[in-house]
């Protein structure tokens, strides 16, 4: 019997196909080919319902239910809350940069977020004042200046995500730090340092020397 040469791909196997492969004998190496394809498509099937059966919640009755998508984002922002409450020391640069990672990473959107700190450096307020599109964020300097007032910070840590992952900051990120700086300076608040966060990556304006003192 003339063998025929079969292009198999997880994707192009159908139920039915599958079945047809795996009881012919015709040829040893599409039973080959097919098992190894079903056994990554097992793989994978397995690894998801693993990972989603482990994200459950509880209904009104008291029984265990599988999360939906918008349940595992809010319980996702509660233990990011629970991780940094308020009086979280800023000791560092790598603090920052942890908590905003934590924060914005995985936004579609930019959004510029300000740490509002006392003069330990303590953390008095987190807030997301300013929300953009996927490629920009518009900031107003004298609205930071007045919420910092209103919170009595000594010292703030700003920060916006780069939806499109690329941890350079453009020029106008490095503009409005020199803009937010001055006018912080204005009323005895310290700008400390801006961040920005690329996906997994993060940035410090402050470490690349874009914020005097």
């Amino acid at each position: 019997m003339q063998n025929t040469t079969v292009n198999l791909t997880p994707d192009t196997i159908t139920d039915c196909a599958l079945t047809e492969i795996m009881t012919s004998h015709d040829d040893q190496n599409i039973i080959d080919t097919a098992s190894e394809s079903i056994a990554a498509r097992v793989e994978t099937l397995s690894d998801n319902v693993s990972f989603f059966t482990r994200l459950q919640i509880r209904d009104a009755q008291g029984n265990y239910v599988m999360a939906t998508e918008s349940q595992i984002l809010v319980e996702a922002a509660r233990a990011i809350e629970h991780r940094y409450p308020t009086g979280t020391f800023f000791a560092s640069a790598a603090v920052s940069e942890e908590f905003f990672r934590a924060k914005l990473a995985g936004r579609d959107r930019e959004i510029f977020a300000v740490a509002f700190l006392n003069n330990q450096h303590q953390l008095l307020a987190y807030e997301e004042m300013f929300q953009g599109s996927v490629s920009s964020v518009e900031v107003h300097p004298r609205v930071l200046v007045y919420r910092a007032l209103q919170l009595n910070a000594a010292a703030i840590i700003v920060s916006h995500n780069h939806p499109s992952f690329l941890k350079e900051p453009s020029r106008a990120d490095i503009t409005i730090t020199g803009r937010l700086q001055k006018a912080l300076e204005l009323v005895a608040v310290r700008l400390i340092d801006h961040i920005i966060v690329a996906g997994n990556e993060t940035v410090s304006l402050a470490q690349m020397g874009h914020i005097d003192g």
